[in-house]
């Protein structure tokens, strides 16, 4: 009775009573007639919609009673959830896989989120990084978009935003090296990654046939070369600042002009520029990982508590000396300790030395991760922990819905 207080209208009593009893009763659909198979579809709708604004109503009062807290919040779905609606799943038995029930009720838990942090993020609206970003603070957070990557750095600094998201590594094409430098020199503390899937998608005013001009980042116009040559080969590829730029550009096109843009679902929402063609790119596996930064606290250490499943993020520099880097890497080997990722960068300082970025596996107060950073003061010049946090071993789907 208490879910259905306080419903708009007697039409959405109705469905919702229809469908209970229905699911009740097990009643079989398959001999319904078509106008009749309508009629259930839309009581499906009406019931879906009012669900999802009550699961909006207990995550405001959640919210409320919780109040803010002082770790890094996360509109995604937390582990217990998704078992819960992996199991529901499995016993309902419909045609549903597991990963695309997963994905609506992700979708579900960002639009609902009560998150109001405000993030800034690399610009415009609808750049893969504005996309992470909305994964992980859902897309009711207040975002500011930078221009350039060291923007999202100086503007968390600053305090402007709480926290910042960058792109550290693409799975294709490798590390971020902006990113990378950046992080050697700024005092942020990285306090959580997101890793989401890059599709790309074709948009535009135009039907696939009259396309002439495709727009693009340089890395997504790579990412698609075989399509475009198979699909639309004789239109002239254009490089442009951002995927999300290239959408702006499309979007404001005539149909006759015949103009392109390789960009996200989310960009053909932000900019209403049509769907042409879905996941173009010539790899399937294409990811980005993403750092979450946020100003250290007053002693300097990661905050977040160890969960068992943690990677820690260091930057190092070795002394010049022969067999430096193996008695750095032999530390970590003697302590059990797995690498994830050793990247170098050029010191900046003095010619040809290289400092080390290194993710491991483990938290940063784990005992053998302790004794890792005290032997590595013998070997090396520097040390500093960049931040520990979950680790995230799957790749999440960008949302593609607009803000409330």
């Amino acid at each position: 009775r208490g879910v259905f207080a306080g419903m708009a209208s007697s039409d959405t009593m109705g469905a919702m009573v229809r469908m209970l009893s229905r699911i009740v009763s097990s009643s079989p659909i398959d001999n319904l007639e078509e106008a009749d198979l309508h009629k259930v579809k839309a009581d499906c709708d009406v019931a879906i919609v009012r669900l999802v604004n009550e699961r909006a109503k207990i995550e405001a009062l959640i919210a409320e009673r919780m109040g803010p807290g002082d770790g890094v919040p996360s509109a995604e779905l937390k582990q217990e959830e998704i078992d819960r609606i992996a199991e529901a799943n499995a016993s309902v038995g419909g045609p549903l896989k597991e990963a695309a029930t997963r994905s609506i009720f992700q979708e579900i838990s960002r639009v609902t989120s009560q998150l109001r942090p405000t993030v800034a993020f690399l610009g415009p609206m609808a750049t893969f990084t504005h996309q992470a970003a909305r994964c992980r603070f859902g897309v009711n957070a207040n975002y500011i978009q930078c221009e350039r990557i060291n923007d999202i750095f100086t503007t968390v600094e600053k305090g402007t935003a709480q926290f910042g998201l960058a792109p550290v590594e693409n799975s294709t094409e490798g590390a971020i090296s902006q990113t990378l430098d950046l992080l050697a020199t700024s005092e942020l503390q990285v306090v959580a990654e997101v890793c989401v899937e890059i599709r790309h998608n074709l948009l535009s005013r135009s039907e696939l046939k009259n396309i002439q001009r495709v727009y693009s980042h340089p890395q997504a116009l790579a990412q698609c070369r075989g399509w475009l040559q198979s699909n639309i080969m004789g239109a002239e590829v254009i490089a442009e600042s951002s995927t999300a730029k290239a959408a702006q550009l499309a979007a404001a096109s005539l149909p006759e002009e015949g103009i392109a843009a390789i960009s996200s679902l989310l960009a053909s929402e932000i900019y209403s520029v049509p769907v042409r063609a879905t996941s173009i790119q010539d790899l399937s596996s294409n990811m980005t990982r993403f750092v979450v930064l946020r100003r250290p606290n007053s002693n300097g250490k990661p905050e977040s508590e160890p969960t068992g499943d943690d990677k820690t993020m260091l930057v190092l520099a070795t002394t010049d000396r022969v067999g430096a880097l193996h008695d750095v890497l032999n530390a970590f080997k003697q302590r059990g300790v797995n690498l994830a990722r050793i990247e170098s960068r050029p010191s900046k300082s003095k010619a040809w030395e290289y400092i080390f970025f290194v993710d491991m596996h483990g938290h940063w107060v784990d005992t053998n991760i302790r004794e890792v950073m005290e032997e590595l003061k013998h070997h090396c010049s520097s040390v500093r922990v960049l931040g520990s946090f979950p680790f995230v071993r799957r790749a999440t789907n960008p949302p593609v819905l607009p803000a409330t």
